[in-house]
């Protein structure tokens, strides 16, 4: 396991993940076959095989993108990868857009994020395990077409039958070194939660 680039400072979400990355929690196997939700955003593919080069990873998203590793153009909710072809998956701040239509149209599902983990969970292989941080607060909503923020009721949605929460970290978005807390306590501005869950 390598020390994640601290060139990714510069997009906040990315460096999020090298936050979580750099606790040691997050192992890839050798050669792991890993699916990117949302890749066109930010590029996370970049610094993650600049540490870890044997990675396999497939990223999919609306938008068309050109990335390291393989890129799909396309649904997440309608993408047909074979059941428990992938060890591990990665949301870097992707699942709170999906289903409402804010990225050049992309499908309109209002319960897109929800059913995006089901799909996760089935695509993971047992003991695979999947990374996701998405914007938290005190009660949940939606931001028009933007984005959801989750409150504890609606992050444990995200919790589909088959995974299990192994851990979550809080941050805010201003704190571009990204120090992890293991509470939102005394966090204001705009608060992110990373969970790391696996497949039963």
């Amino acid at each position: 396991m390598g020390v994640w680039p601290a060139a990714t400072r510069g997009d906040s979400c990315v460096s999020m993940f090298g936050a979580v990355y750099d606790t040691g929690v997050l192992v890839f196997p050798t050669e792991a076959r890993v699916l990117e939700i949302g890749c066109a955003e930010g590029d996370w593919q970049t610094p993650m095989l600049s540490v870890l080069p044997d990675l396999r990873i497939t990223g999919i998203d609306w938008r068309a993108c050109e990335r390291p590793g393989q890129t799909i153009r396309g649904n997440v909710l309608t993408a047909s990868f074979p059941s428990e072809s992938f060890d591990a998956v990665v949301g870097v701040s992707s699942i709170e857009h999906v289903g409402l239509g804010h990225y050049e149209s992309d499908p309109l599902d209002p319960g897109g994020d929800r059913h995006c983990m089901e799909h996760v969970v089935r695509w993971l292989k047992r003991g695979g395990w999947v990374y996701a941080d998405v914007p938290y607060g005190p009660v949940y909503r939606v931001e028009g077409t933007s984005h959801r923020v989750y409150d504890e009721t609606s992050l444990s949605r995200l919790l589909v039958p088959g995974l299990t929460l192994q851990r979550r970290w809080w941050t805010t978005w201003a704190d571009h070194d990204h120090v992890m807390h293991d509470t939102p306590d005394g966090l204001s501005g705009m608060v992110y939660v990373a969970l790391l869950a696996r497949k039963d």
